[in-house]
């Protein structure tokens, strides 16, 4: 990055900034001198200068004006990753007003608040099982049905159609699989059933390939995308795929991170169509009883079995983005930070 930004010593909003991603952006604000606005329904942490924790939820307008007064560029963070196809209608409305209904509140309250900068974080799933490995972004918007997939694409296309309106400009990262040092969602998770001794599990045959990206890797990306944003510039109402640029598959990913680890555990494949047969099953009986939530759900196999990678050129181009760390070194920092959350448990 250069020595000099336009975000230097501009007040920004992290939305959803006690997430995985939220929290690494909000440091790295800091550690650039911006005052940093957080928005999040947790509780505020450990006082830090410049930070002001706003404890509040994306579904509540009036939390979201609040926490975005004064800013000069939002980060949008906030999202439930639920992949359920298959769900029941209180759930899909939870899941469609925080990530969409939220994301529309955002727009709302930066256009009220004269927000000049709105970054968006998106996902990789926006173009998901669309047969477009390998394209860029001119590839069509997915049409999976499942609720993270089409709740992070009217988030994102709301977010894009946005841009230019009461001065706001806007974009979008899609990001691959993020992964790093210190992230428990999906590795955590991992680590903790390992340490029950659980055999590791995965889905097909090992060919699809799907792209990763490490956390400093999409940080710098959205600092990237935030100082581009102004008017004129080629970034403006665009979005973006992000990536280390070396997909892999998703079970060998986690394979490989087992090893770097240095635990020797049982590898249990399971074939796509029992794996998916067995997904739509529980995601029904999840459905239909709401007990039982599906341990993986018929999309999570899709990421395991088809293509999902694309080209990051116009990032290249449009963001002057390069993986600062490669996949081999990402793998090797999450992978030792993961081996002592490990012995923690």
């Amino acid at each position: 990055m250069p020595d000099t930004s336009p975000l230097d010593a501009k007040r920004c909003l992290v939305t959803g900034g006690a997430g995985y991603l939220g929290r690494n952006l909000v440091a790295a604000l800091l550690a650039r001198g911006c005052p940093v606005n957080v928005l999040d329904t947790a509780p505020a942490p450990r006082a830090q200068d410049g930070m002001r924790w706003f404890q509040g939820d994306v579904r509540n307008h009036s939390d979201v004006l609040a926490a975005s007064n004064d800013v000069d560029t939002v980060f949008h963070t906030a999202a439930v990753i639920e992949a359920l196809t298959h769900a029941r209608r209180s759930v899909s409305r939870t899941i469609e007003a925080i990530n969409v209904g939220g994301t529309q509140n955002v727009i709302r309250a930066a256009r009220h608040n004269g927000v000049r900068r709105l970054v968006h974080t998106s996902s990789i799933v926006a173009s998901f099982c669309m047969d477009a490995a390998g394209s860029d972004e001119s590839a069509p918007y997915s049409t999976s049905l499942d609720l993270y997939t089409r709740t992070k694409i009217a988030g994102e296309r709301a977010v894009l159609d946005a841009n230019g309106k009461d001065g706001l400009l806007t974009c979008a990262i899609r990001p691959g699989g993020i992964y790093g040092p210190g992230e428990r969602l999906t590795y955590g998770r991992l680590v903790r059933a390992l340490r029950m001794g659980v055999p590791l599990v995965v889905f097909g045959d090992g060919r699809a390939r799907l792209d990763y990206v490490y956390i400093d890797n999409l940080v710098d990306a959205e600092l990237r995308a935030a100082e581009r944003l102004f008017e004129g510039s080629p970034v403006c109402g665009e979005a973006y795929f992000l990536s280390d640029e070396t997909p892999i598959n998703a079970g060998q990913f986690s394979i490989e991170l087992v090893k770097k680890m240095g635990l020797q555990t049982r590898l249990v494949r399971v074939p796509d169509p029992v794996a998916r047969a067995m997904a739509v099953a529980m995601e029904r009986i999840y459905r239909a009883l709401g007990v039982a939530k599906p341990l993986f759900t018929e999309a999570n196999v899709k990421l395991c079995d088809i293509d999902h990678y694309f080209s990051i050129d116009k990032a290249k181009r449009d963001l002057g983005y390069r993986p600062l760390i490669d996949t081999e070194e990402g793998l090797r920092r999450t992978a030792e930070e993961a081996r002592a959350y490990y012995e923690s448990l």
